[in-house]
This record gives structure tokens, sequence and C-alpha cells, in this order.
């Protein structure tokens, strides 16, 4: 028996459909890209730099250095950190250039990133958390320092322009190849992998208060940014160097909890607007203060007394920065803070520091955090918050919550010997981001379909039950399919949230996981909850176009005696397969179903079967993406059904809304067989065969 392929296309044309996890920064993953900076340039010395990789399981990382060498570095242990100390390449200058000093880290498992430097002599010192390249942009704004500021841009790809513009209070005497830019101008440089763009002065002075905050970059390809000073004078001292990377807008928030400096009697927090019109609150026990701010404005608030933190919060997002004594870093927004943190160790073999933390949340979360201190409770207009301050001795690595709903922030930070760094720590992936690989969402005009993947959910939750997971409440199940737990429901169903403007109209659910008490099922909590979207545009359809490529060109084969004969497919719009779908091509709305019939051309005395059908990436059937609708003459899941079969011709139908896709165009191939009428052999027998080769 011989088996031809008829080939027809399919033309894939989806809604937006969106899963969302809001408010929230990507912090670990496995690729980041880090720019080396000068550590108080002014002598004769050089800069000492070190990674320190913080993980939750072991695995390996490849670090590639500024000069393109790469090192194998292992993970060893979990929830730890692995220290590696970077080779000395070259003396880092400050001034404005391109210069190829960026480095690059590759993991096989999530982890966390810091970047660590130091003078070899007791001058100076600074370090940052680097955020993962899934989180970067190629949009910024800079909140910059009060004086010697300098920005660094990392490319990650070759070939990718950048463009600055400088916005400055202050008047900022650089020159460009003889040529002055400040406030107002711009500078665009092409720049290839690893390179960074520097923005900075080419000496350290007490006199020079150039201030690049609310300057914009921008760029062709998403890039890496950092600001900070390598010697800001600040509180009529030199206070060290002072670096951060810069999030992308998208990333900031508008709720922030600026903990108090510990070390110091007066802080500065910097607050930059993102948009026009924006409204900020600065609450304090002594008083609340309201400002507005512009695109790209920024208002230093001073507090003096060092026992108390700051509540800012604000209409449009913002950006916070904050200097405490001799360090500073970016203040994370409360809607991106975490359950759990590995704290690094600063200390190094010829340098060691009193590491000191503070740990800062609501009131209500105190007894949910871990930690063998008393908390200190503050009650602002708006919120009551809490923060503890400890000394830590080194063999305090983590700091968890055992409440998703009571989420916290750390800031760490380091004195030595003339020398001291400290920043806010990156948190660990919340479970529920591993989610973002098991959702799968698909939305069409009346119905969203979800589908959860039950063995990549117990990565993330080992001790989830698929059975306690729901739209929204218990009225809203979801049906197992295999190793997948599907929803189908309406719009109109589930306590969907429905939102609308002139263009679209937006759908709104979640999924959740209930934890119940084993003896009575009552619900006492949740184990997670997933935030689902769908936006659609008003006024259209999404359609799926089956595009014959030649309907004319069918040809099979056949056993013994037939030659010649062919088939042809039609489509159809109702189970009485009356209404044939006309039109080249052929639109159907996605979410609806498709009746299919694959018959005889003429009338050839022979039987027809259809032993096999896909839909595919490419148009020859490629078993690597390919999903079968029928196989070995079997309907080959829950969307496939099998109506009919008689000698002329098959008939089945298909759920385009379940039709699995990755690319906006996809085949449908069918290989079918003709066996002569008097042929009764188990090959040409009707019906499923699962055992056909």
């Amino acid at each position: 028996m011989t088996r031809t392929v008829m080939d027809v296309k399919c033309l894939l044309l989806l809604l937006s459909a969106v899963v969302l996890i809001t408010g929230r920064t990507q912090h670990t993953g496995k690729r980041f890209i880090a720019s080396l900076f000068s550590v108080y340039p002014n002598g004769r010395d050089r800069d000492v730099p070190f990674v320190s990789i913080g993980h939750t399981h072991e695995g390996s990382c490849t670090l590639t250095n500024s000069d393109g060498n790469s090192t194998d570095i292992q993970l060893r242990g979990n929830s730890t950190f692995t220290q590696f100390s970077l080779p000395y390449i070259k003396e880092l200058y400050l001034g404005i250039f391109v210069d190829n000093r960026a480095i690059e880290l590759e993991c096989t498992t999530d982890v966390s990133f810091y970047i660590f430097l130091r003078r070899h002599v007791n001058v100076g010192a600074f370090g940052y958390p680097v955020l993962p390249i899934e989180s970067l942009s190629n949009r910024y704004i800079v909140a910059s320092v009060p004086n010697n500021p300098i920005v660094g841009i990392a490319a990650l790809f070759d070939n990718t322009t950048v463009t600055f513009h400088f916005k400055s209070d202050f008047k900022c005497t650089y020159y460009v190849h003889g040529t002055y830019v400040g406030r107002g101008s711009k500078l665009t440089r092409v720049l290839n992998k690893r390179d960074v763009f520097q923005i900075a002065g080419r000496i350290l002075t007490q006199l020079e208060y150039c201030d690049l905050g609310g300057s914009i970059i921008e760029s062709s390809a998403p890039v890496a940014v950092f600001s900070g000073s390598p010697g800001v004078y600040y509180q009529h001292y030199f206070s060290k160097t002072i670096m951060s990377q810069v999030p992308p807008v998208t990333t900031w928030g508008t709720q922030y909890i600026v903990p108090p400096p510990l070390t110091s009697d007066m802080l500065r927090s910097r607050i930059l607007a993102a948009y026009n019109d924006t409204t900020v609150t600065i609450e304090l026990p002594t008083g609340v203060k309201t400002i507005n701010l512009h695109e790209t404005e920024f208002y230093d608030q001073i507090t003096k007394m060092g026992s108390e933190a700051v509540y800012i919060h604000s209409t449009k997002p913002i950006l916070v920065r904050q200097i405490f004594g001799k360090a500073g870093g970016i203040v994370p927004p409360i809607e991106d803070y975490g359950t759990e943190y590995l704290i690094p160790d600063l200390n190094t073999d010829d340098k060691k520091y009193q590491r000191h933390v503070i740990i800062f949340t609501s009131a209500d979360c105190t007894s949910n955090i871990d930690v063998d201190a008393p908390w200190t409770t503050q009650s602002n207009t708006s919120l009551r918050l809490a923060f503890v301050s400890f000394k830590d001795s080194y063999n305090f690595t983590s700091i968890r919550s055992n409440s998703s709903a009571c989420p916290f922030a750390v800031r760490v930070s380091g004195e030595a010997y003339m020398e001291s760094v400290g920043f806010f720590l990156s948190r660990h992936k919340f479970p529920e981001e591993g989610l973002i690989d098991t959702v799968n969402l698909t939305c069409s005009p009346e119905t969203w379909q979800v589908k959860v993947d039950i063995q990549q959910l117990h990565d993330a939750y080992p001790n989830s039950v698929s059975q306690n997971i729901y739209m929204s409440n218990k009225f809203c199940p979801g049906f197992l399919d295999g190793d997948v737990l599907v929803f189908n429901s309406s719009y109109d169903d589930c306590n969907t949230k429905t939102t609308e403007d002139n263009t679209s109209i937006k759908f709104s659910n979640y999924l959740i996981e209930y934890e119940t008490d084993p003896q009575t099922d009552i619900v006492v909590g949740a184990r997670w909850r997933y935030n689902l979207e769908c936006d659609l545009p008003k006024r259209e359809t999404a359609a799926i176009s089956f595009n014959p490529v030649n309907t004319n060109v069918a040809t099979v084969g056949a056993t013994d005696t037939l030659s010649g004969d062919g088939a042809v497919i039609t489509f159809y719009s109702d189970d009485a397969f009356q209404n044939q779908m006309n039109g080249n091509p052929l639109k159907v709305n996605l979410g609806s179903r498709v009746y299919v019939q694959v018959a005889m051309k003429g009338s050839a005395q022979a039987k027809l079967f259809v032993d096999n059908c896909y839909v595919s990436e490419h148009i020859k059937g490629d078993n690597s993406t390919r999903a079968a609708l029928i196989q070995d003459r079997c309907a080959a899941n829950h969307f496939t059904h099998i109506l009919g079969h008689v000698d002329s011709f098959t008939r089945f139908y298909f759920d385009v809304f379940d039709v699995p896709h990755h690319h906006d165009t996809i085949y449908v191939t069918c290989d079918v067989s003709f066996c002569p009428l008097v042929d009764f052999s188990p090959a040409c027998q009707s019906g499923c065969n699962k055992t056909m080769s």
C-alpha cells in the first residue's frame, strides 16, 4: 500500500493574550552583563574586581571577561554564594569614551549576581547587584548623584546604537573632541558586544557639582545602564564610591519605604519621575510633604533623623535612589519586595568588612520573617511599617518570609578601614515566576483557555495539588488531560472582570491554588495566585485562514492495480456538511469548530483511508514541530473528533481554539491511503488502528 501527502496551508492570526505577574522585576536569571568602573581613580593603584554568585542549587557558570577570555565557575552547595576574583585587566580611567570593559555571566541555573570593586590599597570600594538580561530595556532615565557623576552603558549585541540625552541642573564641563556638551546636548555612539559607553568628568573635584539626573538613554537594542560616582562629595567629605544598576522605566513602582541610614545622621533620597503630572507624597512621623514632578524631574529629600524611615508614594511610577552614610543604592518599590533573599559575603581574602543588615516590611509582617532581633515599628500617615537592624555573623546567608502576603526588602552595608560598600539585595525568584513557563493562555473572541503543565508546576511548587487549583473560585475547576490541567471558560463566567476603552476590551481573572484543611477541606489560605489577562480589539475578529497550496494536486498512490486516483479536502461550518466554506484563503473564527471532509476525486472502485493528519510549522510536516490531529486513523487528542468513514470519504472536526501553535503560519498535512474494494486485509480495514506502521 502506498501513501502520499496532501498539503493544506493554514495562516494563523491571533488576538493578544497576556499572562501577567504584575509589579515584579526579574532579579535572578541565567545571563547577565555588567560593567567595570574605576574606584576613586586619583592615585597610582589598580582596581581589584570580584564577583559573587548566589544560587539555591548547584550548577556551573561561564564568565567572559572584557578581554574575551572565559572562565568556568562551579557552583557548589545549595542556598549559598560562590565568589570568584576577576583577573586584573587594565587601569580604568574617567572621561567620555567607548571602551571594551563589560563582563558577561551565563549559568546553567538561576542565580543572583553581584559585582564588587575596590582599590588595592585602602582608598575606596563599591558593590552592586546586576539585573539579568531579561530585565533589560532600550530606554532609561538616569537618577544620578549630586556631583562627580558617572554613567556607563553596556551593550549586549554588536552594532547597538546608543544615544545619551544630557539633562543637568548644573553646568557640566564636558568636552568631547574639543566640543562642549551639556544640558540639551546629545551624544550617539555605536557599540559592539561588551563595549561600554562611559560619560564622566576627567577628574574628581569637590567643586564639580555636575548632576546628570533626568538624562535619558535610548538604544536600538537592550542595554545595561549603570550610574553613580567614583567619589561623590557629600556631607563635607568624599563618600567614596557609589554605583548601582539603573532599572528600566517599565520596572519602577509607586510605593517605597526608605530605611534609615543607621550609621549616619543624614540621608539623601532622590525621587525621579517617569511621567508628567506625577504627584509624590513623602511621609514621616513628623509630617507629610507633597510635591509635583514632570517627566525626568527629580526631588532630593534630605532626612536628618537617622532612626526614622520614610514612606514615599506617588500617582505614577517613580524611581528612588538613596545615599546613606558612605554608600547608596536603588531602593526597591514595595511592589517588588521578595519572600527570600540570599545575603552575599562581603569579605575577600585581603579585606574584611563588618556586615550590617537592615530589613524593612509592613508592621503586620514582623512575625512572619525569621530574624532574631527586635523590630522597630513606625506609624506614618497612611502606612505602619517596621524595620530591624543588626550586625550579623557570616554564617547568616538567607532570610525568608513564611507567607507570600508578607514580602520584605533588605539592605546590606559593610564597613572597613577607609572603605565601605552598601546596596539593596536582589530578591530570589518568586515561585510564581516559574509559572510563566508552566501556564499557557489562549484568547478567542468569546472564550479563553488556560493550560497548566502539572509536571512543570511541581518544579516550582513540589507540594502542589492539582485538585485545589481553580479559576477565581471553587466553582470554576479545571479538568485533567494527561499531565495538563485545562480551564475552558467564557468571559461571562468565573467572576471574570471586564474593562474597556475606545479601542479594546480587557478581560481579567486569575488562577489560584487554595490550601485546605486536610480534615475539613475548608480553605485556609492560598499557595499561589497567577494573574491572567486577555486584551481584545473591538470590532475585530481573530481568524485562522486555511489556504490550500493547490486544491487540484492531492494525488495519491494506490496498491496493486489502482493508479491515478486522487482526493480532495473541503471545509464546512456545520455538522451537516451543507455549508461549504469557500474562498482562498478560507477564514474561520478563532474559537470555532471546523468540519473537514477528505473525499475521493471521481468514482474509482476503491476505499479511501485518512491515516494521519498533522498541524505543523513547516509545509513538510517536520516531526520536531508538528502536532497530530489524526494518528493511525485515530483521533489524536481531545480537540479532534472523527465523525464517520465510508469507502469514498472520511469526516472529522477539530476545534480551532485548541490547535497548538507557535508561529503565525501553520500547515495541515494528511497521509491518505487507497485500497481495492475487495481487499479485506488488516491494513485495508476502517477504524482506529494503533498498530499501524
